[in-house]
C-alpha cells in the first residue's frame, strides 16, 4: 500500500472548500496534515468540522514546519499567486480553487512559477465534475452538430449574501482587488474556459459591461456580459447576482453549430434536422480518477500526468485574458484584441 498523501490546506475563506474537503477524506491513502488562515474564526471553524487541530496563522509557517506533499488554496482570490510561489519554490503540487486569480499578472506570476519550479498546477473550475458538460464536449468534438458558430451561457444567483455564503466568503468577493471584480469575475470564468475548450483557444477580441444595477450599496459590480469574437464564432456570456430567484430560468449552456444545437443543463438535449423535437442524451460515466477535483488532484500527483479537460492551467490563463479583457472593455467602452500583452518572463 502506499505511503498516505499528507495534503495542507491554505487559505479557508472559499466556501468550497468544505465541500472539496468531503471528497478528499472519501480518498484511500490520503491525509488532512494542516491548515492555515490569519482569521482565528475560520482557524476554529476549520478545526470544529474537519477535526484537523493542526492549524497556523501563517502560510509560509505550516509549510517550514509542517512539509505537506500536496497543497488545496481556498483563499481570497488575490492570494493565490502568493501562496502557490510559496509551494512552487519547495517543489509543491498545488490544487487553487476557480477563478485562477484576480488578475491576469497575478495568473502569469503562477505559470511561472510552475514552470520554472517544475511543479503541478491544477485549477478547480466545479463545471469540471458535470457530466452533462463533458458529454456536451464529446459531441461537439465528434461532429453532432458541425461547426461550432455560437455559445452562451448565463451564471449567477440572487447575490452571496442572499443565498448563505459566509461572512468571509462575502467579504473578499463584495472586494474588488482580493476578487478582481464583483459577479463578473465570480462568474465569467466558468464560461470563458468552457468557450476556450469547444473552440479550441482564446478569441481574436472581448467586449465586456459591467454595472451595479440593483445592489447599489456594493461597492462592486452586481451584473455584467461578455461577448467574445472568434473568427467564424460568436459567444456571450452573462454573469449576476441580483436574480429574483436563483437559477431561474434554468442556466442552460447552449451550444449551437451549423448542423444542430446542444443544450446543456440538468438535461442534455440534440436539435437537428432529424430530431428536430430534441433527442435527450445521456450522459457520459466520468472518466476514471476525473470524478472530484480531490480526486482528480491526488491522481495527477501520484501517476505524473497534468490535469485534464478544464483544470489545466494554460485554459484557466486563457479564461483569465478573457476576464480581463471584458473587465478593460467595460471600463473603457472597446472593443479589446486578444491575446493581452504579457510582459512576465516564463519558462
Amino acid at each position: 500500500m502506499a505511503d498516505a498523501l499528507r495534503c495542507a490546506v491554505l487559505g479557508m475563506a472559499h466556501d468550497h472548500l468544505w465541500g472539496n474537503l468531503n471528497e478528499l477524506a472519501a480518498l484511500p491513502n490520503v491525509e488532512l496534515l494542516a491548515a492555515a488562515d490569519y482569521n482565528p474564526a475560520l482557524r476554529q471553524r476549520f478545526t470544529e468540522r474537519s477535526g484537523c487541530n493542526k492549524v497556523y496563522e501563517h502560510y509560509e509557517a505550516l509549510l517550514d514546519a509542517e512539509k505537506p506533499d500536496a497543497v488545496l488554496v481556498f483563499s481570497a482570490t488575490a492570494e493565490h499567486a502568493d501562496i502557490v510561489e510559496l509551494c512552487a519554490e519547495r517543489g509543491l503540487p498545488v490544487l487553487v480553487e476557480k477563478p485562477m486569480a484576480a488578475t491576469l499578472e497575478q495568473a502569469s506570476r503562477m505559470l511561472t512559477a510552475a514552470r520554472r519550479h517544475d511543479t503541478l498546477l491544477m485549477i478547480n473550475w466545479p463545471t469540471a465534475w458535470n457530466r452533462a458538460l463533458r458529454t456536451a464536449y464529446r459531441l461537439c468534438q465528434e461532429g453532432a452538430i458541425g461547426r461550432i458558430w455560437q455559445i452562451t451561457w448565463r451564471g449567477g444567483h440572487a447575490g452571496p449574501d442572499n443565498i448563505g455564503c459566509s461572512q468571509e466568503f462575502c467579504d473578499f468577493l463584495f472586494d474588488a482587488e482580493q476578487n478582481g471584480a464583483g459577479a463578473f469575475n465570480d462568474y465569467s470564468g466558468y464560461g470563458a474556459s468552457v468557450c476556450a475548450l469547444f473552440m479550441g483557444g482564446i478569441p481574436q477580441s472581448v467586449m465586456g459591461m459591467a454595472g451595479r444595477l440593483v445592489k447599489t450599496d456594493l461597492p462592486i459590480d452586481d451584473n455584467g456580459i461578455l461577448i467574445m469574437r472568434y473568427p467564424q464564432a460568436l459567444c456571450r456570456l452573462e454573469m449576476t447576482w441580483t436574480e429574483a430567484v436563483s437559477g431561474q430560468p434554468a442556466h442552460d449552456f447552449v451550444f449551437y453549430g451549423t448542423e444542430g444545437t446542444l443544450t446543456c443543463g440538468k438535461t442534455l438535449t440534440l436539435f437537428t434536422a432529424d430530431a428536430k423535437d430534441g433527442q435527450t442524451i445521456d450522459f457520459d460515466a466520468l472518466p476514471a480518477n476525473e470524478e472530484t477535483a480531490a480526486q482528480h488532484f491526488i491522481h495527477c500527483i501520484r501517476t505524473g500526468t497534468s490535469p485534464q479537460f478544464q483544470t489545466s492551467p494554460d485554459l484557466a490563463y486563457d479564461a483569465q485574458q478573457i476576464m480581463e479583457a471584458g473587465l478593460r472593455s467595460a471600463t473603457n467602452g472597446a472593443e479589446i484584441g486578444l491575446p493581452l500583452e504579457d510582459h512576465l518572463f516564463r519558462l
